[in-house]
């Protein structure tokens, strides 16, 4: 496959430009649920089999995961700032998993999968640098002849194919260059710096306001050599670290066997029966279906309080968006300590020996609530909810117990009157 071209990089307009700046979103949620997914699965604890030395590398492994998961945070906030600079909104709505063939390229397969030697292979295929060929992971087929195209580009965005991630974001850069000449940089760039989110609200690595040109190329460029197939293939990029994982996960393979050092969770999980079956684990085993309720519940909370943070003006902006964003991370702790149960939990008397996951299942819309009384009133009732669900949950499983107590915490930045 080697010396294989990338598509041609069509440059439109600035709904050309909106459309790529939604795919990068989507990619980048997609990637993030993905990496979590197999982060969660891995064993944590002695009693789950694992030698002292196993034990310490799968620590380190599931650490190293959910570091780059946390980058790809950090791109989607950096895709919704330059969305916002160009005069849009930012996007957080995505499809569920699994994701149908065509909705990307064909060869960006985007699934919820156990870590294991194919699901390394294939983060491995995601994040390669341009101009690098890797073999994608078994079980991760796609169809090497079906090209997204239309027969004529007009007014509508093009798909805009790639075959690399860092090549979607070369031609946002083409696009978002072209648009500068096109409309001028003042007609450009005319969103709100104080609706997007900066290192004063959050400290993310990279994330930064968005304000002109060079601001828009620098934040692409660091999303690119994070790990998206940086062309200089730095040594703590993604690809690069999914590779020395592979690396010790093979040494330590050959050195034991029988080396398990994930639950045998499902690929596919789902919390609705499917009209398609195949390819999907309904999660339907009571204990699990509950567990798996409460865990998107608060995954599409946190979604909630993402959104609730952009856009914001006045003289309270950076105490609401730091509130918003730091009670979203409260409950992705919450969120990790829910999934970790969920994976050693059987999933459904119909795949016997097969764990749930958490399927990450998305809310029809994630648009922002207004603003004053009214947003903290529905927060404050949502999460009172939540803690609830954590109260019913607290004797199911050991990783469920005392979750109520944080989201208590949380319940009292919204509502100054709850006293418990």
């Amino acid at each position: 496959m080697e010396g294989v071209q990338e598509p041609e990089i069509l440059v439109g307009d600035r709904e050309q430009l909106f459309h790529l700046l939604a795919e990068a979103a989507e990619i980048e949620h997609t990637l993030m649920c993905s990496y979590l997914y197999a982060a969660f699965s891995l064993k944590t604890r002695p009693e789950d089999g694992l030698s002292p030395e196993e034990l310490e590398a799968v620590g380190r492994w599931r650490e190293t995961i959910v570091s780059v998961a946390i980058d790809e945070m950090a791109h989607l906030l950096l895709v919704a700032n330059l969305s916002i600079a160009v005069g849009g909104r930012p996007h957080f709505t995505r499809p569920n998993f699994p994701i149908a063939p065509g909705y990307f390229p064909s060869g960006v397969v985007v699934r919820l999968t156990p870590f294991d030697r194919d699901t390394l292979d294939h983060f491995i295929f995601l994040e390669r640098p341009k101009g690098v060929e890797h073999e994608d992971g078994d079980g991760f087929a796609h169809e090497e002849d079906y090209v997204r195209e239309e027969a004529h580009h007009g007014l509508m965005p093009s798909v805009q194919d790639y075959r690399t991630v860092s090549h979607l974001y070369e031609a946002l850069r083409e696009n978002l260059i072209g648009c500068t000449r096109r409309y001028g940089p003042e007609a450009l760039f005319i969103g709100p710096v104080v609706g997007q989110i900066g290192p004063d609200v959050v400290s993310l690595d990279g994330v930064a306001v968005i304000e002109d040109l060079n601001s828009a190329v620098r934040a692409i460029d660091l999303i690119v050599e994070q790990g998206e197939g940086s062309p200089e293939d730095r040594e703590d990029s993604h690809y690069r670290r999914f590779v020395a994982i592979r690396s010790e996960y093979d040494a330590l393979s050959r050195a034991n066997p029988g080396f398990a050092p994930a639950w045998p969770v499902a690929t596919n999980p789902v919390m609705r029966r499917p009209p398609e079956p195949e390819d999907k684990v309904f999660v339907d085993e009571p204990a699990a279906a509950r567990v798996l309720d409460f865990a998107n519940a608060v995954y599409a909370m946190l979604l909630r309080l993402l959104v609730q943070a952009f856009g914001r003006a006045g003289a309270d902006a950076a105490k609401a968006k730091a509130q918003h964003l730091g009670a979203a991370i409260g409950l992705m702790h919450i969120l990790e300590k829910a999934a970790a149960a969920l994976a050693s939990l059987p999933a459904s008397p119909d795949h016997p020996g097969t764990n749930a996951g958490l399927s990450f299942t998305m809310l029809r819309g994630v648009e922002p609530f207004f603003g004053g009384a009214a947003e903290r009133a529905l927060i404050a009732e949502r999460l009172k909810e939540l803690r609830g669900g954590a109260l019913a949950l607290a004797g199911l499983h050991p990783d469920l117990a005392g979750l109520d107590e944080p989201l208590a915490d949380l319940v009292a930045l919204y509502d100054e009157s709850a006293s418990t």
